[in-house]
């Protein structure tokens, strides 16, 4: 059913938005096929980084328009690898390329700051859109069948530290992540049904263009999805390596890290539109726990298919079945990320995010910039793991009780 307030027209508002967005294609044609600018590293930067943005847009258009217009199991798998499409295709060219070292900078880069940020920012705003309304907001609480992302996400954070101890991402490993995450597609087929969520059904409603698109015919419904998609592909397809070598080159050029830049930069361009739409369910405050939700979907689909991604490329590129070699860099970064990992699951196994907790995961965050040594990043990705056993210890019993209930069947839960 369409939501109430959906259209079957875009209105000039949104017109303008897609308008917005499908301009981008102009600087991009000018670099990409008239060499206009492609002497200046940083226009190339800046034509080709819009047009990934504005295609991280449309591909989220696309992925939220087509919810409820296929099974739910094609949707669990299929729509949650479109809406990281960009930054899989970085990850996969600089994998192929063999540049292990950028790769790994862009992986941990994009799990790191979805949670480390991302989690947090949706609690802030949630917490700020109450206090707008007087009101008090200071907990999330997560639903039983959220639950079972965030054992699987528990489960891929530990094998992370097997591909450290390892010091090699190979095929093998490949297989271990794409069977946890196929596990988990698996589960929730055999578990769907109707939640009664914070928000209930209103929270799983589309909105913005995307609620517009589902509320049409379904000629132009269809017509438009098909738009969005091409578009993405197309940006992706002929922007993303010229936009990874612009960037490269603005690093060199200005004497800035290309690990630092790679690892942040891209990530946040990519994953910014994605993200979007959680933050505003989570200024609708009802919705919270939904956008949460979301943003606990694309971190298991980052810790999971994302590294994945990089040895097949990697192996592509070498023409030969290889493992990844990992250096120290790439280790350590890997480290820090699965102890942060591991303790943001752990904090999560109550199904409840407070206030504490999101303070708690942004400040370490922060503190890799703050102090951005590598002794210090040792030290840090201990503090996570130490603090993660600490908080299992104090929460056995309520994490054990909450495990039990997730995994239990429907009917004994009722």
């Amino acid at each position: 059913m369409a939501h109430p307030t959906a259209t079957y027209a875009y209105t000039p508002r949104q017109w303008l938005t897609i308008g917005i967005a499908t301009a981008t294609l102009v600087p991009l044609v000018a670099v990409r096929f008239l060499g206009a600018g492609t002497d200046s590293t940083s226009i190339v930067a800046a034509a080709t980084g819009l047009a990934i943005v504005a295609a991280s847009f449309t591909l989220s258009w696309g992925v939220e328009s087509l919810e409820g217009s296929m099974p739910q199991g094609i949707a669990l798998a299929i729509l949650a690898l479109i809406e990281v499409a960009p930054e899989y295709t970085f990850e996969a060219i600089l994998a192929y390329r063999q540049q292990i070292e950028l790769a790994a900078a862009s992986m941990t880069g994009a799990n790191r700051l979805l949670l480390g940020f991302g989690w947090p920012l949706i609690l802030f705003t949630a917490a700020l859109a109450a206090r707008s309304r007087g009101q008090r907001y200071t907990t999330i609480a997560l639903s039983r069948e959220q639950g079972i992302p965030v054992t699987f996400l528990l489960g891929a954070s530990l094998y992370a530290f097997v591909i450290v101890l390892k010091g090699t991402l190979s095929l093998l490993d490949s297989a271990v992540l794409i069977a946890i995450y196929g596990a988990y597609i698996w589960t929730m087929l055999h578990r769907h049904e109707p939640e009664m969520e914070e928000g209930g059904e209103a929270a799983k409603e589309a909105i913005g263009i995307p609620a517009t698109t589902k509320a049409m015919p379904k000629a132009r419904k269809w017509t438009a999805i098909g738009f969005f998609f091409s578009f993405g592909a197309f940006v992706l397809y002929v922007g993303a390596e010229p936009f990874l070598d612009a960037v490269l080159a603005v690093a060199r050029s200005f004497g800035i890290s290309q690990f630092a830049l790679i690892q942040w930069l891209a990530p946040f361009l990519s994953e910014f539109p994605e993200s979007l739409t959680a933050y505003i369910w989570a200024a609708t405050v009802i919705a919270a726990a939904m956008g949460l939700g979301t943003l606990i979907s694309s971190k298991l689909n980052q810790w999971t298919l994302l590294i994945a991604t990089i040895p097949i490329a990697y192996s592509l590129g070498a023409g030969h079945v290889q493992a990844l070699p990992l250096g120290t860099l790439a280790r350590e970064e890997i480290f820090l990320t699965a102890a942060q990992s591991l303790f943001g699951t752990v904090l999560l196994m109550t199904l409840r995010f407070d206030l504490w907790k999101a303070f708690a995961l942004l400040i370490l965050f922060l503190i890799q910039f703050a102090l951005p040594l590598a002794r210090v990043h040792i030290v840090l990705a201990w503090v996570y793991v130490a603090a993660a056993i600490i908080y299992v210890t104090i929460f056995q019993r309520e994490i054990q009780a909450v495990l039990i209930a997730s995994w239990s069947p429907a009917g004994e839960r009722r």
